[in-house]
């Protein structure tokens, strides 16, 4: 079944409908339009003959017919391996068909029209969605920094030390405590509420056996149960938790 729910996919191609992925600081902008315009016209053109083709060889190849029916051609992408078709799909099906024979038959027939080597993007969409598939060029994207632990470890042991400016953060104390309390007395919470107060108030949570060293170490705040489960909290201004946090370091 023909799938033409937007009109504008039935728009020719332009040089704006072409994806430049080539162009550096030396190139010029008019002749990668007019290179744009050329391609696109290309392969335009060679579209609508193979795709006349398969509608007078539908009997013989089937196949051909009932995909070039259901994809329709957005555009072109220039990248430096070669051209990409930019195709919309309309179904599971008929995209199964484009990464298989009959895709790869279509690019060939296209290359050898349009005088251009053209090519199906790599896509694993099929897994994901079942109509309105878009299958183009991506662009890779580059993999994520590998996290500096290390980096990470000496900045906690300069805030922990003092060593770090926090004059401009109002939870600095609270911050400067909660890493005190896990990397050097070995007492971590199990959660932190900051409640937004001009003074810096925080809430922490911990178990009831850590909860028991905090107030054997002398924590200048009350104990509270908490409405769900047996955790115990403690409240403290920012002041509190500069001055409790020297405590702590210097019970280690």
């Amino acid at each position: 079944m023909l799938d033409t729910d937007v009109l504008s996919r039935l728009v020719p191609l332009s040089e704006d409908s072409v994806r430049w992925h080539l162009s550096d600081d030396t190139e010029d902008g008019s002749a990668i339009d007019a290179t744009c315009r050329v391609l696109a016209d290309r392969v335009s053109t060679a579209w609508d003959i193979i795709k006349e083709r398969a509608a007078a060889n539908r009997q013989d190849d089937p196949a051909m017919h009932r995909m070039m029916l259901n994809l329709h051609l957005e555009g072109l992408d220039a990248t430096p391996d070669g051209a990409v078709l930019d195709l919309y799909v309309s179904s599971r099906g008929i995209h199964d068909l484009l990464h298989a024979r009959t895709g790869a038959r279509l690019a060939a027939a296209l290359s050898a029209k349009a005088r251009i080597a053209l090519k199906i993007a790599g896509c694993d969409s099929r897994l994901r969605w079942t109509r309105g598939i878009r299958c183009h060029h991506a662009v890779p994207v580059p993999a994520p920094a590998e996290t500096d632990w290390n980096a990470i470890r000496v900045r906690q042991d300069a805030i922990i030390n003092g060593h770090v400016d926090t004059s401009d953060d109002p939870n600095a104390g609270s911050t400067r405590l909660l890493l005190a309390l896990e990397r050097r007395a070995g007492i971590p919470y199990t959660t932190a509420t900051w409640a937004g107060h001009p003074d810096g108030m925080v809430t922490l949570w911990f178990t009831p056996q850590n909860a028991r060293r905090l107030i054997a170490l002398g924590i200048p705040a009350a104990p509270r149960l908490g409405e769900n489960g047996s955790h115990v909290g403690f409240t403290l201004t920012n002041q509190e938790c500069s001055a409790f946090t020297a405590t702590v370091l210097a019970s280690t």
